[in-house]
């Protein structure tokens, strides 16, 4: 019996960790309170309040533990408690009480809050700062998460990873942090959640996060990154440069940055470094790269994958040594920019930089998004021709008066572009030259120094005004309504479609309504005016509903009207803000003669009259002569796009066709928005 006593007694002791002569339990919450606690304290209540830093960085605490400061409290020095929890029970550092924010103030140290090789935890609610009156010569963070050869044996390991898992820094006020400058993996920072390898000889052994999750934090005035994930894991082909096969590519995974400020920094703003898959929305950059002294961008990812920044706004960025707001960096791959708006950058809107020697950029996408009154270049790309795939498209560039930017550029190397359904609206002084390997359709090109065919090879492009309902007019991510299309914009279903679209244009309405739109806007109430009205004719139409029934697909459920000169006229109920007809006739590869598509304002085409399609070279219709080609009918029908035109009424005149005097139609569709 005494026996089985002992051994019961053994299990409580291991249940237990001793610190300082303290028992531990998990599960506990204790209270941290600088004015009125003692060290001497439980901790376990708040009329038995610790009171120092100290006696917290000293316990071991557990899985379900949480720390809690009291609010309105202020500490110098470095938070860094100790243990891990567990993916059920996290560990918390959080507030309690009424009053502001609990302040941690680092006066310099390398960390004010610092965690090391540690996983499972939350940290909210907490006002952090680290200055001191002179700039600092080393590394200064505010919160500092470090991953180091985790797990490490007696020989070095770089085959299997060892993981840290599930870090959440939410609700943080971190400000004030003047550390050194000088950028390095494990360099001052806001926020930095780093792995380091070490270089002393010791045992490595690879080591990564997963699942970090920054959210709702303000960081301000930083030397000199914002916010950045990175890790010295970090060699493979595409990154190039000098090779190290002792630290092989080990990116973070689960990474998401999630609805942050990000304000005057010294360097750059948010930068998800040696991840892949991580996810950076709404946040906002407003002040980076304000040092002056080297190369930062608002948003970016260097020797990463597939990270995708939507929702954000950056704006601020200073000089042109980068200076621009996002950047598709060396060693990345499928980096996808959507959704977001950047403006008053003096550095441009996007950078495209892979010259390090060996590295590369590819598979990038830039859509839907809003670039208003950027300066220097909207996209400048580096010195290496080592890129390729990089889409953009079904953004809008917008530079206002007096604005020097230059648009689009033959500068740096020359990779693989293409530039698609963007809509170029340029007020300032800035023109637009080609690059040789970039391809260029469907654009629009409106205002000053318009591009001619020679200088922006884009057969498809369009030169009059976009009509936005309020272009320059925006004042932040939420307030861009005036870069919508109104219903008379020519940009409306003149685009060319995208397989794998992100399914939403800016605003989240649906792609595509029926043709691609051009810009951020995909207009959601353009449809078939049409369908389901019955024709009318000067003569008689036998089966009229079998033109507008939708059956295109068909031929045999036709519309016939009588020999000769003939039209079908459709009321569509409405005005409307028409910008495309589809025609089926009877599709045989017989050719049509005289067929001409009349739009008007008046049901007797008296006035307000627009013709969109005459192929009456003759003129023996007595319409005008036309000069659009004759064609022969297939079950494509037949698709005429025109700049919208206001009306009401459509008509469509034919005269017999290369097999008899009858006309014939299939189905007939028409294209536009009410007014």
């Amino acid at each position: 019996m005494k026996a089985q006593y002992w051994m019961y007694g053994l299990v409580i002791l291991f249940a237990c960790l001793f610190v300082n002569g303290t028992a531990h339990a998990d599960n506990k919450t204790y209270y941290v309170d600088a004015a009125a606690g003692s060290d001497g304290n439980t901790g376990l209540s708040q009329t038995a309040a610790w009171k120092s830093l100290t006696k917290v960085n000293a316990t071991t605490f557990g899985p379900g533990d949480k720390i809690l400061l009291k609010a309105g409290g202020t500490w110098t020095g470095t938070l860094q408690p100790q243990g891990s929890g567990t993916a059920s029970s996290r560990i918390v550092i959080d507030r309690y009480g009424t009053g502001a924010d609990p302040r941690i103030d680092g006066q310099g140290a390398n960390a004010v809050i610092r965690l090391y090789n540690q996983e499972y935890w939350s940290i909210g609610h907490l006002e952090i700062t680290n200055q001191t009156a002179t700039q600092g010569t080393t590394a200064r963070s505010g919160v500092l998460v470090i991953g180091e050869d985790y797990q490490a044996g007696a020989s070095s390991d770089i085959v299997n990873v060892a993981v840290l898992h599930d870090i959440h820094l939410h609700d943080l006020y971190i400000h004030d942090v003047n550390g050194l400058h000088t950028k390095t993996v494990y360099g001052s920072a806001g926020i930095n959640v780093v792995v380091r390898a070490r270089s002393d000889g010791s045992p490595n052994r690879v080591t990564k996060f997963d699942q970090v999750l920054i959210e709702n934090n303000k960081v301000e005035r930083v030397t000199r990154t914002g916010i950045m994930i990175n890790s010295e894991w970090y060699d493979r082909d595409q990154q190039g440069g000098v090779r190290n096969p002792n630290r092989p590519w080990t990116p973070a995974t689960g990474v998401v940055i999630r609805g942050n400020e990000v304000l005057h920094v010294s360097g750059d703003g948010i930068v998800p470094h040696v991840s892949t898959g991580a996810l950076v929305e709404r946040n906002r950059v407003d002040g980076y790269n304000e040092a002056q002294v080297d190369y930062n961008a608002g948003m970016w990812t260097y020797n990463g994958d597939y990270t995708v920044f939507q929702y954000n706004e950056v704006s601020g960025g200073k000089t042109i040594k980068d200076g621009m707001s996002f950047d598709f960096d060396n060693g990345t791959k499928g980096l996808v920019f959507q959704y977001n708006y950047s403006h008053d950058n003096e550095g441009g809107t996007v950078l495209i930089c892979q010259n390090e020697t060996g590295g590369s950029v590819t598979d990038g996408i830039f859509r839907y998004n809003i670039s208003q009154n950027d300066k220097y270049q909207m996209i400048t790309v580096c010195s290496g021709a080592n890129y390729g795939n990089m889409q953009f498209y079904n953004n809008v560039f917008y530079v206002g008066s007096g604005i020097a930017n230059n648009l689009l550029v033959n500068q740096g190397g020359n990779g693989a572009a293409t530039f698609k359904n963007n809509i170029f609206y340029n007020l300032g002084t800035g023109g637009y030259t080609k690059k040789t390997t970039w391809t260029y359709d469907s654009n629009v090109f409106y205002g000053n120094n318009v591009p001619t065919a020679n200088v922006i090879p884009d057969a498809n492009a369009i030169t009059s005004n976009p009509l936005f309902v309020g272009p320059g007019s925006g004042t932040g991510i939420d307030a861009l309504d005036g870069y919508k299309l109104q219903p008379a914009s020519p940009a409306i279903d003149r685009g060319i479609a995208f397989a794998s679209n992100g399914g939403k244009d800016f605003w989240g309405n649906a792609l595509y309504v029926q043709k691609p739109d051009r810009g951020a806007f995909e207009h959601p109430a353009v449809a078939n005016a049409v369908a389901g009205k019955t024709p009318t004719s000067g003569s008689f139409v036998n089966n009229a509903a079998y033109a507008t029934d939708g059956a295109a697909g068909d031929k045999n459920l036709y519309a016939g009207l009588d020999q000769g000169l003939q039209y079908l006229q459709i009321d569509l109920g409405a005005s409307y803000a028409v910008n495309r007809v589809k025609l089926w006739r009877f599709y045989d590869n017989r050719i049509y003669r005289d067929v001409i598509v009349q739009l008007s304002t008046t049901a007797d085409f008296s006035s307000g009259v627009t013709t969109v399609f005459n192929n009456d070279a003759n003129n023996s219709a007595g319409k005008g002569a036309g000069t659009d080609a004759e064609y022969a009918e297939t079950a494509a029908g037949k698709e005429i796009v025109f700049n919208p035109v206001t009306a009401r009424y459509v008509r469509i005149w034919s005269n017999g066709s290369s097999v008899n005097a009858w006309n014939h139609y299939v189905e007939t569709q028409v294209y536009g928005i009410p007014l």
